[in-house]
């Protein structure tokens, strides 16, 4: 579905067409939904198309409808110009301008931007540093031998 709904199609798409086979109305935006087509879509298409192919496209597009009474094909051709005649009629769409590419990052921008990647493996360096010296620590103490008894024992059996 289009991401803004334009109101200028209201009355091309709410615009009644006669009842389904349950008796319940019909308007082009729920034979368009039947269909599966986005009517938002189906109306910015049509408006941008000559009279003669958007009024052919339309009136397929009516007598593809399902759960609708069978209507005659002059029926079906006088609903379809009604409902053209409602359409608002945009003018051709002119090709519009490439994007603009976007600007390089300038030397000052690319300068904080290093300044910021050496200061971020600087603060890494000190933060694995640190690792390192606590780790050392922690097995320094763990792995120190047990404190040997050096006292001298006199020989008695002399």
């Amino acid at each position: 579905m289009t991401a803004t709904l334009r109101t200028d199609f209201d009355a091309f798409l709410f615009a009644p067409i006669g009842d389904d086979t349950n008796g319940m109305p019909l308007t082009l935006l729920s034979v368009l939904a039947r269909l599966g087509i986005d009517p938002w879509e189906e109306a910015a298409d049509l408006a941008q198309l000559p009279l003669e192919p958007a009024l052919q496209r339309l009136t397929s597009r009516l007598e593809a409808a399902p759960n609708s009474r069978p209507a005659s094909p002059a029926d079906t051709v006088n609903i379809a110009t009604r409902l053209i005649a409602l359409l608002h009629r945009a003018p051709p769409r002119k090709e519009s301008a490439p994007a603009p590419l976007p600007t390089l990052p300038t030397l000052p921008t690319m300068k904080l931007a290093a300044q910021s990647r050496g200061v971020r493996l600087a603060i890494y360096c000190l933060i694995g540093v640190l690792c390192i010296f606590v780790g050392q620590w922690l097995m320094s103490d763990r792995l120190a031998p047990a404190p040997m008894d050096t006292t001298v024992i006199p020989d008695m059996t002399r």
